[in-house]
């Protein structure tokens, strides 16, 4: 897959999909972290986003629902 950006209020981030379901996360030239899916519950209608890198939590889900918008297109 190729890298895309997303847009977060006023904030630009470019997006680099990883192999595994894993998404890098870069603001400019500074890689803010790696970000993937944990699926729970019903998996067809609840899907959290989880990182090991030091995110904010509703910064995470607020990423990943915007690429799973874009994944859909």
């Amino acid at each position: 897959m190729e890298s895309f950006e997303i847009q977060l209020l006023e904030d630009r981030f470019k997006i680099e999909p990883l192999e595994n379901g894993l998404y890098r996360i870069m603001e400019g030239d500074h890689k803010l972290g790696v970000i993937f899916q944990e699926a729970g519950g019903d998996q067809l209608k609840w899907v959290k986003w989880a990182t090991e890198s030091e995110l904010d939590d509703d910064f995470i889900q607020q990423i990943g629902e915007l690429i799973t918008e874009h994944n859909m297109l």
